[in-house]
C-alpha cells in the first residue's frame, strides 16, 4: 500500500466510526479510547506515522477491553497497513530482519491483509529463507485474488524458474542436473499456473536427458501458450528444432530453424539450415 492509498483507507475509517458511535458513550474509559482512535486518524493524516501507530495500539486495546469490535478491527486493519509501510521501508534499506519483523507484526494486527504475507515472502528470500518464503506467497495468494495474488504467484514462478535455469544453462548439464531442474519445475505446476517458460525449462530438461519426444510435446506447450515476441518465441522453435534433428527427423527441424531465425538464434538457426 501507497502513502496515498493508505490516507485514502483513513478518510473511510474516520466516517465509518460516526459521530453517532463517538457521542453515545457508556463510560469515560470508552469516552478515552475513541478519543484516542481520532487522535490516531489525526496524527496519520498529519504523516506522523510513528505516533499514530502508538494512537492505533491504544484504540484498539482500549476497544478490545470494552467489547468494542468496531474500534478495534478498524485499528488493526490500520496497524497492519503502517506495519507494511514501515516493513517496505526497512526492506528498501535491505533491512532484511527488521522488516520481517514488521510484517509478522502486521499479519498479528490483520490476517487476511494479503499484502504483509506477500511482502514477509520476500524478506524470507532475502534472508535464504526459501521454503518458508514460498509458503508466505502461497499465503498471499490464498487471502487474494487480484493484484497481490498475481505478485506472489509471479514470485514463485520466477524462484523455480531461476534454479531451473541454472542448472539447464550450465556449460556441460548432466542427466542429475536435468533431474533437479525437472523437480523445481514440478513444484511450480503443484503451486502456480505453469507458462511458458516452465514447458520451455521441462524441454531443455528432457533433451538434456535424450528423451527428445519428452522435450518436443513440452516446447509444443510452450509454443502454445507463448505471448511474447518473435525474437523471444524463436528460443522454443530452436529448442524443439534441435530436440527434432537429435531424434533423426530433419525436415521438421529444418522448419522449426525456419521459425528460429530471429534475435539470438538467428545465425545458430540458418547455420543448421545451411548445414543439415
Amino acid at each position: 500500500m501507497t502513502v496515498r492509498a493508505f490516507s485514502r483507507a483513513l478518510r473511510r475509517a474516520a466516517l465509518g466510526l460516526g459521530l453517532a458511535a463517538l457521542v453515545s458513550v457508556g463510560t469515560v474509559a470508552a469516552q478515552e479510547y475513541k478519543e484516542t482512535f481520532n487522535a490516531a486518524i489525526e496524527a496519520a493524516k498529519a504523516k506522523q506515522y510513528q505516533q499514530a501507530y502508538g494512537l492505533y495500539q491504544e484504540a484498539a486495546d482500549g476497544a478490545r477491553a470494552a467489547g468494542d469490535t468496531d474500534v478495534e478491527g478498524k485499528s488493526n486493519k490500520i496497524l497492519a497497513q503502517l506495519d507494511q509501510i514501515f516493513g517496505t521501508q526497512l526492506l528498501k534499506q535491505e533491512k532484511y530482519e527488521e522488516a520481517l519483523s514488521r510484517f509478522e507484526h502486521g499479519i498479528g494486527h490483520d490476517p487476511d491483509y494479503a499484502v504483509n504475507y506477500y511482502n514477509r515472502g520476500l524478506a524470507l528470500k532475502k534472508l535464504d529463507r526459501v521454503e518458508e518464503a514460498v509458503q508466505s506467497f502461497s499465503e498471499a495468494m490464498a487471502r487474494d485474488d487480484g493484484k497481490v495474488a498475481r505478485q506472489a504467484e509471479s514470485a514463485i514462478r520466477s524462484h523455480f524458474h531461476a534454479e531451473a535455469s541454472r542448472l539447464v544453462a550450465k556449460e556441460n548439464p548432466r542427466a542429475s542436473d536435468a533431474d533437479q531442474a525437472i523437480e523445481y519445475l514440478d513444484q511450480v505446476q503443484q503451486l502456480v499456473e505453469p507458462n511458458a517458460d516452465t514447458f520451455y525449462y521441462l524441454a531443455n530438461a528432457y533433451s538434456i536427458k535424450g528423451d527428445y519426444e519428452k522435450a518436443v510435446a513440452y516446447a509444443d506447450q510452450a509454443l502454445e501458450i507463448h505471448r511474447g515476441g518473435r525474437s523471444d518465441r524463436a528460443k522454443i522453435h530452436f529448442l524443439k528444432g534441435e530436440a527434432l534433428m537429435y531424434s533423426g527427423n530433419i525436415t521438421a527441424a529444418k522448419g522449426e530453424f525456419q521459425e528460429a531465425r530471429y534475435g539470438n538464434y538467428k545465425a545458430s538457426a540458418e547455420h543448421y539450415l545451411e548445414t543439415l
